[in-house]
């Protein structure tokens, strides 16, 4: 235990903001202003009613709101007279219906004094899940704690280009998958940004059955014994993504790993990159932001 009198402190607490003081320089800079452009976000699921948010491109020095609330927004669909959003407040707008699968969408907005913007993605069909299970436990980290393993098959429909994302919840968190020694996931290059989910396409197994075996570190348990690694069993999510999705998770991943915020503290590899700037992928005319689908199917695991 460190014990300083006050006057040391008040001496050192002193010195300290002199020398922070000292590490401050001041410059005069002429800040290019930002583009006058909107941005749009929406992601679209049969499982949600539309839902989008438009903002506006800021500077750093901006202190003033971001969001808008009043923008016109309208969603198109081919064939259908266009339908407005209603504004909630808070630069978020909606519909009370839910979009459909294999359907192309379009999402169009304007508000004076911006240009116009607009952004189109199709929801993709669901794949279902064939199979899928777990097992506990079936081996040990290094630091001896208990592993499981998760397998999970589906069928890949052909003739065509699919993009998924796969995700594990255990009672309220995330769980980290390792897939080491799959082909298909390790090939999208994605495992050193230390990513929340598996993000990957269909490029090696187009057309075929498909079997994702990982193994996973449970929460709240450790040391020997086979009982059940939690009270419940963990939630596995499968969503069959749009291109526009794929695209957009693959530059968030990097973009997030780049800022330095993320994982543990003691990855010291983190670092190096920590502030490099990362293009975001947008699909948004006239603008900045994203609107993408996906379908989804989640599914209990029971234990084998």
């Amino acid at each position: 235990m460190w014990i300083i009198c006050k006057p040391f402190a008040l001496l050192l607490t002193g010195s300290l903001a002199l020398l922070l003081a000292g590490c401050i320089d001041q410059i005069d800079a002429d800040l290019p202003e930002p583009p006058k452009k909107l941005v749009v976000n929406s992601i679209l699921t049969p499982d949600s009613v539309v839902r989008v948010q438009v903002s506006r491109v800021t500077s750093p020095l901006d202190s003033s709101a971001r969001v808008l609330t009043g923008a016109k927004v309208y969603l198109l669909v081919p064939g259908q007279v266009a339908v407005p959003l209603s504004s909630q407040g808070k630069g978020l707008y909606s519909l009370p219906t839910a979009p459909t699968s294999q359907t192309a969408y379009t999402l169009q907005a304007e508000l004076d004094g911006y240009p116009p913007v607009q952004a189109s993605d199709t929801i993709p069909a669901r794949v279902p899940i064939d199979e899928a299970w777990y097992s506990f436990p079936t081996g040990t980290d290094r630091n001896n704690e208990l592993l499981g393993t998760i397998v999970v098959r589906f069928t890949d429909p052909a003739a065509q280009t699919n993009f998924y994302e796969l995700s594990c919840y255990q009672e309220n968190q995330g769980v980290l998958l390792d897939v080491r020694g799959n082909a298909a996931v390790t090939a999208e290059d994605d495992k050193e940004y230390e990513p929340q989910s598996l993000v990957f396409s269909d490029r090696l197994f187009n057309g075929q059955a498909f079997e994702l075996r990982a193994s996973f570190l449970t929460h709240g348990h450790s040391g020997g014994g086979s009982s059940p690694p939690t009270t419940r069993d963990p939630l596995l999510v499968l969503r069959t993504v749009s291109r526009a999705y794929y695209q957009y998770r693959k530059s968030w991943t990097r973009h997030l790993y780049n800022q330095g915020t993320k994982g543990d503290t003691y990855n010291l590899n983190q670092l190096l990159f920590l502030g490099d700037p990362s293009t975001m992928y947008s699909n948004v005319a006239g603008g900045y932001g994203v609107v993408v689908g996906y379908s989804q199917q989640t599914m209990r695991l029971l234990p084998r």
